[in-house]
């Protein structure tokens, strides 16, 4: 998959840099991600990422009338759970069956002594694969 560089840091600049359960969602254009909306306003807790899915969403139209897709939420996880929760693949099923998708990017950005970035993508059946990154 392909990013642009200023998504990924400003990504880790954002969920990188607080505690763990937080996110925001990503779009692209011409199959590069070049767009992330950090959501400064979603419900998180020590286990849980719940988007302001009012704002979520408008930030999405906006995107619309700029030709940028809607592909995926990005949230973070401790360190210990470097990997998507059967919860978080639930929930990434239902965002697919409500927009009509066949995949969504579910990145993670696991928080540790250093953080990183891994780009998962899970299908309409639960199968989830880590993505290659190519940062554009």
């Amino acid at each position: 998959m392909n990013i642009e560089v200023n998504v990924l840091n400003e990504i880790m600049s954002t969920i990188g840099s607080v505690s763990p359960e937080t996110g925001g969602i990503i779009g692209t254009q011409n199959d590069v991600v070049c767009a992330y909306y950090f959501d400064r306003t979603g419900s998180c807790d020590s286990n849980t990422y719940k988007p302001d899915t009012d704002n979520v969403n408008r930030v999405i139209s906006e995107w619309e009338k700029q030709d940028i897709q809607f592909v995926g939420v990005v949230h973070s996880h401790e360190e210990k759970q470097p990997a998507l929760l059967y919860a978080d693949i639930v929930y990434a099923q239902a965002i697919m069956k409500a927009n009509d998708m066949e995949r969504i990017l579910f990145p993670l950005v696991v928080i540790g002594n250093k953080a990183r970035f891994i780009m998962y993508m899970v299908d309409r059946c639960g199968d989830v694969t880590a993505e290659e990154i190519t940062l554009i």
